[in-house]
């Protein structure tokens, strides 16, 4: 029996980390093999009814305190999180970033590189502190979880020494278990979207390659072709806090203002009822790790367009359209395609194919991480 601790994940700013934890968690219930599953919990409540949740308060007296930032520093041991992790002896955190005692072996989980293909995002100083942080995790733990080959081929280049230490964990989205009794449409009225659109739920990030879209719809206006583009998602950028103010600004001076809609964060049980109703997925992102608006048009089943990156390919959903990310033209030219061919409302053949991918694709995700975990815990052991 191995006894896991999953770490707190994502939060207000980003919504991907509790929506992976989310997966991970829906994906171990499928699987058969013998594993107990614990919630670290910190300040918000977690709703994981049959798991135990494991309290972590900072309620330590000062002297503990003191020795835990000391540990840290200079032992490069999380002390306090030792000590949390023991009363239950946990064998393995997910994430974890350093030595947390010796009963316990924590897995790194680097979701991507993204500061190595778009430092312009990132201060100097942050990229030296990801250089001297990242090396020092690396380091620390026993192993170290990808989310795809393409982020290991980037660990390859940033940390060559630590390569042997990576596992390929690539995560695949549930859907809810009620998805396919409601109607798709019914959803969509509740947001009085029109009739027909392609939908985008990306965050309204800089690398997330909005601008370039709202360039492609003024292309496609210029021709007397009109499509609708449906955004949802966090429309706060903190490393580009003026972000989204610009997008507007973009869509004002390009004149195509009734063409897109912005419904900001929505439930995420809508956002699947969304995908099903729209004519495509569209995904123009500069970058992504593992892409989790991928991964749940996946898990539904509908045709997407991709921008070429590496990994939207390695992830290679069915009845994909892939455009040149730095060409408003290219991807003007696949919004036409999908436009004039494709239909609104769910496709039965490619959620049909879907259905009955699901549960085996879960199990398979679930099973790797068992068995990464269960790696980790041995090196402990050993």
């Amino acid at each position: 029996m191995i006894r896991i601790a999953l770490n707190e994940l994502g939060g207000e700013n980003w919504t991907g980390g509790i929506t992976y934890r989310n997966n991970l968690i829906m994906a171990l219930k499928l699987c058969n093999e013998e594993f107990k599953l614990y919630q670290i919990s910190r300040n918000s409540p977690v709703d994981m009814p049959e798991y135990k949740i494991i309290d972590f308060k900072n309620s330590s007296n000062w002297l503990e305190k003191k020795y835990d930032a000391f540990s840290r520093h200079y032992l490069k041991q999380d002390y306090l999180m030792a000590k949390t992790l023991n009363r239950d002896s946990i064998d393995v955190l997910f994430p974890g970033t350093m030595s947390a005692g010796k009963r316990t072996a924590p897995i790194f989980w680097i979701p991507d590189f993204q500061f190595m293909h778009l430092p312009q995002l990132y201060s100097d100083q942050q990229l030296k502190q990801f250089d001297i942080k990242l090396n020092r995790y690396f380091n620390d733990v026993p192993i170290i979880v990808v989310s795809s080959k393409d982020a290991q081929s980037d660990f390859k280049k940033f940390s060559p020494q630590f390569l042997h230490k990576t596992r390929v964990l690539n995560f695949v989205a549930h859907v809810p278990e009620d998805l396919y009794d409601i109607n798709p449409k019914d959803i969509a009225d509740i947001y009085h979207l029109p009739q027909e659109f392609i939908y985008m739920p990306n965050q309204f990030w800089a690398h997330k390659n909005h601008t370039m879209v709202f360039e492609a719809l003024k292309i496609l206006k210029d021709q007397g072709i009109k499509p609708n583009i449906v955004c949802t998602g966090n429309p706060v950028d903190v490393r580009k806090p003026m972000h989204f103010a610009g997008l507007l600004q973009k869509i004002s001076e390009l004149g195509i203002h009734e063409q897109v809609i912005f419904l900001g964060l929505i439930p995420h049980k809508h956002l699947y009822s969304l995908i099903r109703q729209s004519k495509c997925v569209l995904n123009p992102s500069h970058f992504e790790g593992w892409s989790t608006t991928v991964e749940e048009t996946k898990s539904v089943g509908k045709s997407m367009i991709l921008s070429d990156l590496g990994v939207h390919q390695e992830q290679s959903p069915e009845s994909s359209l892939y455009f040149d990310r730095y060409s408003a033209k290219d991807l003007a030219d696949k919004i036409k395609e999908v436009w004039k061919n494709l239909s609104v409302g769910p496709d039965t053949v490619l959620e049909n194919k879907a259905r009955n991918a699901l549960q085996q694709r879960m199990k398979k995700f679930a099973k790797t991480f068992l068995t990464i975990c269960k790696e980790a815990r041995d090196t402990i052991k050993n």
